[in-house]
């Protein structure tokens, strides 16, 4: 029960002393006039200003060698701040005597706001923000422990920084607060990132050096508090161990997170760490590189308050990724300013000196100027070629082409894909190839259900997930992706309310996805919701086929159309890789062969044996080749079906030992390109029946047509068969595909046999539009 308090109380407390500490500074500043004079103590006890600093009161009514009579109406010696630190501040009254002798009295009163807005608006305006921050934290990150580390990191900055403002003004209380506050900086810090690093099982520092950077805390405020408010001399001198107790903790951390950096810079840890470095350069290296060591030649860079704003690169970071659990893609927006800024360096130095050229030659007229402009802009356009042509060196050279190689990779194994677990798996492998993600998982989801069937989440990540697709349920469009809290979603298919997702976790190294592998997935799904939706369609084809041969008992004729184009496919796919790699293999070791044997000397019987091989290779390209031209009737429509099966004719009769006599009548341009191929088919396994079981001598032919039908009738002399016995022999001679073929078309296919009679077979396809819808139509 105190803890669940202690958790509700610890926010507004810390918020409310935070404020406390802040209005405290300020009134500090705001309740007496900024003097800036320092005095000196004479042997006879007087006092005598010795230094007047610019900006403040004394600048205005003071001079150097006055001196001071009495302070708030009392000696100057009893003063605390001029007698412990002999300077002049926090006074309400001022009695001096001037280098004339003459007595003067002031009274000072509190200075305008405008002029205290004027001296502290900057610290003032950074220490609401860092409040701003804290409260955002408050709201949106208070289950999280490290988060209050994190607001304190804030507040303690917030209020060190409005402090350093005010120690000009000598009070005790207020100057040993901004110490503690400004020391505790670094070590508050350093709590944090060991809280936040807990979670990836990693520590930035032991509790052994937490130990020794509290002892050197408590150190130096006791030394602080002795020297404050105990009159010892011998403690009055100006100690160095604040500046090194407050450096001992930046110089440690930083030097951790360097080895941090260099012991994961290949894990997934890499991009947190490197983050945290680059934060921290951002953060003080225009404070020190662009002001303090420019100011020691007197000559800043940029301003103070410049350099300072740099640090709100610490909260905004650390927030950031605090609040989103993810960090930034530190090498992907690396690599990208390293290429702009080298690509920037030319452009900027040819601007520069045309700009001095131009404005030293014609001063700034209008003239000058359309001419500065026209420069410029032609100097822009030739460097954006430039850059173009850049930025396709670099995708060919670094990364473009595996890019381009692994969609064509995708995309080829896509094109295999016959069912939903084939694509899934062709895509899961794909991304896990190219990007490291922990896990992955497809699932279905409906608006309705209220959390989604995701393994690696919990119950309340489901629920969360869940909401957040049915608020962008309208987004949720194939081939998108949706970013969520955790990962993101990409959508594979969607039929309705229903839709088909692939959940990817957060990356591995806890980055969020940059834009090339958000352009890349994107990609893969579109890639994947059209060979989904193709599967759909497949799916809906095959539920028409199953209703189809329910309702008529039988195949359809469409689908025997569609079966039989697909296996004509798939015949002229097999003949062409055959004609373009086997065949075209065995030509050139043919060729290498006769080459060898009449470059090459060797003895008649090795001679003799490389010519037998070199017939062998000869066959076998022949045989080769009439096999891809039986796969794949060369020429069959653009010559006809009469050229054709006269060919066919011609090189059948020279394999085998009967003779075909054929005859055509009023056949061109009668039957459409499906029925050519099917008549060609039926004629090819007619002839290779009469061959191979047949053993026929003599083959006849023939076919015509006339406004109704074409006619197609066989006959051979051949051993014949039992009528009775045909469906045993069907499909081993075929005869069973050619009736189907026939079928295909609404013809007829009859056929007649008896043992030492032959064969006759009778064709009729009606020429006639079929009643039927087409296999096209079904598809659609």
């Amino acid at each position: 029960m105190e803890d669940s308090m202690l958790r509700r109380w610890k926010w507004p407390i810390a918020l409310f002393i935070y404020i406390i500490i802040v209005f405290q500074y300020f009134y500090t500043v705001a309740s007496s006039p900024n003097i800036f004079v320092d005095v000196f103590r004479e042997l006879d006890g007087s006092y005598h200003v010795t230094s007047i600093g610019e900006g403040g009161w004394g600048e205005k009514y003071l001079e150097v060698g006055n001196r001071i009579a009495a302070v708030n109406g009392q000696d100057p010696s009893e003063n605390y701040i001029v007698g412990r630190y002999s300077e002049l501040e926090r006074v309400k009254s001022l009695d001096i005597v001037n280098t004339q002798g003459e007595s003067r009295h002031y009274e000072l009163e509190r200075p305008p706001l405008s002029e205290t807005l004027q001296f502290i608006g900057v610290p003032l305006a950074a220490s609401v923000l860092f409040l701003i921050f804290a409260a955002v934290l408050w709201k949106y990150g208070r289950l999280d422990p490290s988060a209050f580390m994190l607001a304190l990191f804030f507040l303690f900055t917030g209020a060190a920084y409005i402090g350093g403002y005010t120690t000009h003004k000598l009070e005790p209380v207020g100057d040993l607060l901004f110490r503690f506050l400004f020391l505790m900086v670094p070590v508050v810090f350093i709590h944090f990132m060991n809280m936040y690093l807990k979670r990836f099982n990693e520590c930035l520092l032991s509790s052994k050096w937490m130990i020794f950077f509290y002892a050197c805390l408590s150190f130096e405020l006791a030394l602080l508090c002795i020297r404050s408010f105990v009159k010892l001399e011998i403690l009055a001198w100006t100690s160095p161990l604040f500046t090194l107790f407050f450096a001992i903790p930046n110089v440690i951390a930083i030097i951790q997170l360097i080895r941090k950096y260099r012991k994961h810079r290949k894990g997934d840890l890499d991009s947190l760490f490197k983050l945290t470095l680059i934060t921290h350069i951002l953060a003080f290296s225009p404070f020190i590189v662009l002001y303090s060591l420019p100011l020691l030649i007197g000559a800043p860079i940029i301003s103070v308050g410049t350099a300072t704003a740099f640090l709100l690169v610490l909260p905004l970071a650390y927030m950031y990724m605090l609040m989103t659990r993810r960090i930034f893609d530190v090498n992907f927006v690396l690599n990208r300013f390293i290429y702009h800024a080298s690509v920037a360096v030319l452009p900027s130095a040819i601007m520069a000196l045309l700009g001095m050229w131009i404005v030293r030659s014609e001063g700034p007229s209008g003239i000058g100027i359309t001419r500065m402009f026209l420069i410029f802009y032609l100097v822009l356009v030739m460097l954006l070629f430039v850059k173009e042509a850049l930025d396709r060196k670099l995708r060919q050279g670094k990364g473009g082409t595996s890019l381009d190689g692994n969609f064509e990779r995708f995309s080829h194994n896509i094109a295999r894909v016959m069912k939903r677990a084939d694509l899934e798996r062709a895509l899961e492998q794909e991304i896990k190839e190219s990007i490291r993600i922990p896990a992955l998982q497809f699932f279905d989801w409906d608006a309705s259900v209220n959390e989604v069937s995701i393994e690696k989440m919990t119950t309340a990540e489901r629920r969360e997930i869940a909401e957040a697709l049915r608020r962008k349920n309208e987004q949720l469009v194939p081939g998108s992706l949706t970013m969520l809290s955790r990962g993101a979603c990409l959508v594979i298919g969607r039929r309705g309310d229903q839709a088909y997702l692939l959940w990817l976790d957060d990356k591995a190294d806890h980055t969020r996805y940059n834009p090339d592998e958000r352009n890349r997935l994107i990609t893969l799904a579109n890639y994947s919701a059209i060979v989904f939706e193709n599967l759909y369609l497949v799916e809906g084809l095959i539920g028409s086929l199953e209703a189809e041969m329910k309702k008529h008992g039988e195949t359809p004729g469409w689908v025997l159309r569609l079966i039989f184009n697909l296996s004509e496919n798939e015949r002229r796919r097999l003949a062409s890789d055959l004609h373009d790699s086997a065949l075209q293999d065995q030509i050139i070791w043919l060729r290498r062969l006769e080459t060898a044997i009449v470059d090459y000397e060797m003895s008649g019987l090795l001679k003799a044996e490389l010519d037998r091989i070199k017939e062998g290779l000869l066959d076998v390209i022949h045989q080769i080749r009439e096999t891809c031209n039986e796969l794949r009737p060369p020429l069959l429509i653009e010559m006809g079906l009469e050229q054709s099966l006269e060919q066919l004719f011609t090189e059948a009769q020279m394999r085998a030992d009967y003779i075909v006599d054929f005859q055509a009548n009023n056949i061109g341009g009668v039957l459409d390109d499906e029925q050519t191929l099917a008549i060609y088919r039926i004629t090819q396994e007619l002839l290779r029946n009469a061959d191979k079981h047949a053993d026929a001598s003599k083959v006849e032919i023939s076919m015509f047509a006339d406004e109704e039908a074409f006619y197609y009738r066989y006959r051979d002399d051949g051993v014949g068969m039992n009528e009775a016995d045909a469906a045993d022999s069907f499909s081993h001679m075929g005869l069973a595909g050619m009736k189907e073929r026939v079928r295909s078309f609404e013809g007829t296919f009859d056929w007649h046999s008896q043992p030492g009679a032959g064969m006759e077979t009778e064709i009729i396809i009606p020429l006639k539009p079929r009643s039927d819808f087409s296999y096209k139509e079904a598809v659609q």
